[in-house]
């Protein structure tokens, strides 16, 4: 489903972080007005507006002014480390449910898809390696808890606003924050290091790439579903071992990766990705192929 000449604004929070500044690219690219919503009162950069989540009242007025057609929903705490235990619950939890009932009360909206962005962390500890969406959520930390709660919040709201809840799994790219571990290790070799401190680098995950993310986003937005709960993810798995060697390949260069044992978690499973299947079938790629080595060779 193609979106027709009235059905063109695309309204992204958090569209300053780092999602949110690839996400924006692709629907320009896609022929979309993009706008966004940041929490930074300094903002002045054009289609952008300053709003906290917790300002009902601006919220509804820039959802009446803009009128988009479809919103993404990205902004959250999102540091598992983050300090302020309180945070994670009203801006993830309170703060999406003030942005659904901004939508909702906007009688003259054209709201065609809302897009919200939980995330894989809710499936907390499985007995499965590869999960799916049919599994019990189980999250063990306040960020995977807090979206747990947002999605819970947003089924109140299925019956009245075209939803879709995400649950994104590992994916990266350059300007993803140094704390992650490709961009982490992709340093190292880009800058010729010797050595580099890792904990286990024999655990397989899913380092699936932004283009990747970007485009199922794109193709759930302009799609007929709603009303669903779905995994970003591609099934494919790698070892930090594998990604070393094509690091190492790509840069001709060699670095003595050193086990910190500080970062080496305890009982930490072996491998672990989503399953794609309920995703491929909402949506088709076509024969876009999302290979790890050129996800690498952004950074390097």
């Amino acid at each position: 489903m193609k979106m027709d000449s009235l059905s063109n604004k695309v309204l992204i929070t958090g569209i300053n972080g780092f999602t949110g500044k690839y996400l924006s690219d692709h629907f320009t690219t896609q022929g979309y007005e993009v706008f966004g919503i940041v929490n930074n009162n300094n903002n002045s950069e054009k289609n952008i507006f300053s709003c906290n989540l917790l300002e009902k009242d601006k919220l509804s007025q820039i959802i009446n002014q803009l009128q988009p057609n479809i919103v993404i929903h990205l902004a959250a705490i999102s540091f598992v480390g983050h300090p302020n235990i309180e945070d994670f619950y009203s801006v993830n939890v309170i703060g999406t449910q003030n942005l659904l009932e901004a939508i909702k009360n906007n009688s003259s909206a054209n709201t065609k898809k809302v897009i919200l962005a939980s995330s894989a962390t809710v499936y907390g500890n499985q007995d499965h390696y590869e999960l799916s969406e049919t599994m019990c959520p189980n999250p063990n930390n306040h960020y995977g808890i807090s979206k747990l709660a947002m999605e819970q919040v947003a089924k109140n709201y299925f019956d009245f606003l075209p939803i879709i809840i995400t649950r994104p799994f590992n994916y990266t790219a350059p300007g993803q924050d140094i704390n992650f571990v490709i961009p982490k290790i992709t340093k190292a070799f880009k800058e010729r290091s010797e050595t580099l401190e890792l904990g286990n680098i024999n655990v397989f995950r899913e380092y699936n790439s932004i283009d990747f993310v970007t485009e199922c986003y794109y193709k759930l937005a302009v799609s007929e579903y709603k009303s669903e709960i779905v995994n970003i993810c591609s099934g494919k798995t790698h070892s930090l071992e594998e990604v070393l060697k094509l690091s190492s390949k790509i840069t001709n260069h060699k670095v003595e990766v050193l086990i910190n044992p500080n970062f080496v978690r305890k009982n930490e499973i072996f491998k672990l990705s989503g399953d794609p299947a309920k995703l491929y079938k909402m949506i088709d790629l076509g024969n876009k192929k999302f290979e790890l080595q050129d996800t690498l060779n952004l950074f390097l």
